[in-house]
């Protein structure tokens, strides 16, 4: 470790308040924190306290890397045409990042914007953007305890602080308000149901996880002979940053919860068990003087690049789940994102590539208490993590989603989590405070809270499920006698196995699509075919989510993969319920044809006319276009209404948007566009003078 990492890392332990760390597989020995930070349930005025300590450590770190940008070009392009683009923008490519064609490219510092704008006007570019810094602010990550909080455990093993795993209400450790350490307990079966999964399967080496973080202490107790290989993929951001090991300790925490050395009388037990790990560094340690000369913290600095690349590795070298537990979550004083684009394009091009080579891929939803979307969770091809408590409540840290936008899948434990820590941590706190600490035999451990810890429950359940269902299989090449591949399946099966109902009765459905990870049931669902459906709602589901399930569709003859079959504009189960009474029912006199698009044979699709507020069962009552007031004839009233409009002085209705949303009129058939513009305008003016006609 060399001087300046050391100084870090002395500095993390030190000058954060709050310096104890659990050590050994027997009681805490350590004095408590001095001056520490503020943690526990939430309370008034402590949502807004935490957010602005992080949007103030936030702006402190560069939104990007300030001399390189991402560049792909089109398909096809030449090589010798690739080179004339980087040479016309002063940039060098320093790598390509492999199965995504990805240019890292190094340009004069400062010059990132003008670099990229230079890029995109090259028409053989596809995209170009900033390598975007994801960060993870370590060690209190939301308003919950940090990673040097401590705890008091006396003549208890350490699985019975692992409340998420098994949760009897037995007491075990949380912080109070000023981070003092205290004991507390939680609700029967708030948790993932892990002894009872272990049952059926305590998972296989030949699965791989790949935890993308900050590195791996895999040197540690713990951790010795689970990581399958250790790469840093950060090593060009900073020298000496080639090094693997982790200097933040959250990728260790993270590691520790899905896959650790388990049942060993060591430490604390992993999800996912026997699974095997990669040490994937793609997040760095980034210090930021605080107070100058005096008070520093450290922060994990994520590049996109960098994750990009990881990413890919995982898909080309058979891992089967990849963890994130980070993300874009970068907000401004209104809580809304800023800093990278909701989606970088060179990320999300990865974790298609990663989802089309068969893996699992897994992220934290984020700590900020909204329902603001943050990437690569919220990425289509991720299940996107929540955090809950010891009670199944929703962690009052955890970024959720709710009902008719849900993107968060799935809720696992994520408060006062106690996991892996790097043993240096110990082995200088043992000597500065003078407890005795082998770290031969003894795991160094520390509660952190965040949904960076709920991601890695997903993650190591995933690698149970991958185990048990598909032994010996690799991802690229898995696909199941129903035709499914089998990332799709194992996914589908944490997702339907989910607890909707939480140990106190909670809705968790009000936080995530799906519900909070059971991993046991996961586990136990009777799928035959292995499709990723269960056998009991093979039948009963709604896949197309058109609100009709599957058996209903079958009867109806509508497509049950396709919410509208027709293609007009209105969804299966709408036209079914066009009049509601009988509800889910087709009657051809009062609801509309969910198999033909126009049900009136009036030459207006049925979704048209609903839009444009006439009749779809009345052949004689059609849209006018153009007539804005609906009164049947395009006039002068028509012509000021669009005119109001587009100059923003009135507010259409539904109707009135659909009747003047109408050009280019084609055939007789308007192309709306979502707007008023000049040229509706135009179409309005011609109808009126005679100069175009409509049916």
């Amino acid at each position: 470790m060399v001087i300046a990492e050391l100084i870090n890392r002395i500095s993390k332990i030190l000058l954060i308040s709050g310096i104890v760390l659990v050590c050994g597989p027997g009681n805490l020995r350590a004095g408590p924190p001095e001056n520490p930070p503020a943690a526990g349930e939430s309370s008034p005025g402590r949502s807004e306290k935490v957010f602005s300590r992080l949007q103030a450590i936030r702006e402190q770190v560069p939104r990007y890397a300030p001399d390189r940008v991402l560049v792909r070009f089109r398909p096809g392009t030449a090589a010798t045409v690739r080179g004339k683009a980087h040479r016309q923008a002063s940039g060098r490519k320093l790598r390509e990042i492999p199965g995504i064609d990805v240019h890292v490219v190094a340009v004069p510092g400062g010059s990132v914007q003008e670099k990229v704008a230079r890029y995109l006007a090259n028409p053989n570019v596809e995209y170009a953007e900033p390598d975007y810094y994801r960060v993870l602010v370590i060690p209190d990550e939301g308003n919950d305890p940090g990673p040097e909080a401590g705890g008091i455990i006396t003549d208890r093993e350490y699985f019975e602080e692992q409340w998420g795993l098994n949760n009897t209400g037995q007491d075990h450790s949380s912080f109070d308000l000023l981070g003092n350490p205290i004991q507390v307990n939680g609700a029967t079966d708030a948790d993932i149901d892990a002894p009872e999964a272990w049952d059926i399967t305590t998972g296989d080496p030949a699965v791989k996880i790949a935890i993308l973080d900050t590195g791996i202490d895999c040197d540690s107790v713990e951790h010795a002979g689970k990581c399958v290989e250790e790469i840093s993929f950060v090593g060009d951001y900073s020298e000496n940053l080639d090094d693997p090991d982790d200097f933040v300790g959250h990728g260790t925490h993270v590691a520790g919860i899905a896959a650790v050395h388990t049942n060993n009388g060591i430490g604390v037990s992993g999800v996912g068990w026997n699974s095997s790990l990669g040490n994937l560094k793609s997040c760095f340690a980034y210090l930021l003087e605080i107070i100058p000369d005096i008070y520093y913290i450290t922060v994990g600095v994520c590049p996109v690049s960098a994750s990009a690349a990881a990413i890919t590795h995982a898909a080309d070298n058979g891992y089967h789940v990849i963890n994130m537990s980070y993300g874009s979550d970068e907000l401004d004083v209104n809580g809304e994102p800023i800093g990278p684009p909701v989606q970088p394009n060179t990320e999300t091009t990865a974790i298609s590539y990663a989802w089309s080579q068969g893996v699992v891929l897994v992220a934290a939803a984020g700590n900020d208490n909204n329902t603001t979307r943050i990437y690569p969770a919220a990425n289509d091809d991720v299940i996107a993590v929540g955090a809950t408590d010891h009670f199944d409540d929703r962690a009052s840290f955890s970024t959720f989603s709710l009902p008719g936008d849900h993107w968060v899948s799935l809720m696992a434990p994520g408060a006062d989590i106690l996991s892996t820590n790097p043993v240096f941590d110990c082995i200088f706190l043992a000597e500065l405070l003078g407890f005795p600490f082998d770290p031969l035999t003894e795991g160094c451990l520390t509660w952190n809270s965040g949904t960076s810890m709920a991601s890695p429950h997903v993650a190591g359940a995933a690698a149970l499920v991958w185990a048990h269902r598909f032994p010996g299989q690799t991802p690229q090449s898995c696909t199941t006698p129903s035709g499914v591949a089998c990332n799709a399946v194992v996914r589908s099966h944490l997702e339907y196995a989910a607890d909707t109902t939480g140990a106190a009765t909670q809705n968790l459905l009000a936080w995530s699509m799906h519900g909070r990870l059971n991993v046991h049931a996961a586990l136990s669902i009777v799928d035959t075919d292995l499709d990723g459906v269960p056998d009991g709602v093979e039948n009963d589901n709604d896949a197309d989510e058109d609100g009709l399930s599957d058996t209903l569709e079958a009867t109806l003859g509508t497509d049950p993969q396709d919410a509208d079959s027709d293609d007009d504009g209105l969804t299966d189960g709408e036209e079914v319920n066009f009049n509601p009474v009988p509800a889910d029912k087709y009657n051809p006199r009062t609801d509309t044809d969910p198999l033909d698009n126009d049900t009136d044979d009036d030459g207006f699709p049925d979704g048209m006319e609903v839009g444009a507020g006439t009749d779809p069962l009345d052949s004689t009552d059609a849209p006018v276009w153009g007539d804005a007031d609906g009164n049947g004839v395009v006039n002068a009233a028509d012509l000021l209404m669009a005119t109001r409009a587009l100059l923003g002085f009135v507010t259409l209705t539904t109707a009135e948007m659909a009747r003047l949303d109408i050009a280019p009129v084609i055939s007789g058939s308007p192309a709306p566009d979502g707007q008023i513009t000049a040229g509706d305008l135009l179409v309005v003016q011609q109808i009126l003078l005679g100069l175009a006609s409509y049916p």
